[in-house]
């Protein structure tokens, strides 16, 4: 199974790459584009999923166009970017998956503050693990990115495409399902075709 992501941004890039490989065991090829921001994402998605196509070599068989939803209903968000490729007239020859991620990827991350916790170690950081004064809602919520930096911060982890990826690497799925429970779907789109 060969696959494109066209994602918002590195750090986007970086997590999804790992967690896809992760839902699923089949994957080969993997091509990932980053956009630059959600913005940029609605406007040029269209243009990656067509060198896509144009690339023989990489033979995609699926597509998933993957943004934040930051709080808002993901289904809108999802018939938005529906709506441009139909308007663009390109019909790519794979399927096209739309996600948007209620509410951001660091509300997936935060989700696991052990695998945290066991990166830093790992990277030989120096924790200023306080998190007694840190409020972490039990479900996803629309401050969770800042959330995410302050944790890292008080593990001593910078907050890079690298460290991203670690902890979607080895994040705990169960407790990711339980804090939102919306990336069941994610995976189940993920393994869909």
């Amino acid at each position: 199974m060969n696959l494109g992501l066209v994602v918002e941004g590195s750090t986007d890039e970086e997590s999804y790459s790992k967690l896809v490989r992760r839902i699923r065991n089949d994957v080969g090829g993997l091509q990932v584009r980053s956009c630059g921001g959600k913005y940029k994402l609605k406007n040029g998605f269209v243009g990656y999923l067509k060198e896509f196509q144009r690339n023989n070599a990489w033979r995609i068989n699926l597509a998933l166009v993957i943004r934040d939803s930051d709080c808002l209903p993901s289904q809108q968000i999802e018939q938005q970017l529906r709506d441009v490729l139909e308007a663009s007239g390109f019909a790519p020859h794979f399927p096209v998956e739309f996600f948007a991620t209620p509410c951001m990827l660091e509300s997936w991350l935060l989700s696991d503050l052990g695998t945290i916790r066991t990166v830093a170690a790992n990277r030989g950081a120096r924790s200023r693990a306080d998190l007694q004064n840190l409020v972490i809602t039990p479900h996803h919520d629309a401050n969770d990115d800042d959330t995410f930096s302050q944790v890292l911060s008080r593990f001593g982890l910078p907050a890079t495409p690298a460290v991203y990826g670690e902890i979607a690497a080895a994040a705990d799925f169960e407790l990711v399902n339980q804090r939102c429970a919306h990336f069941r779907e994610f995976c189940r789109r993920v393994r869909l075709h």
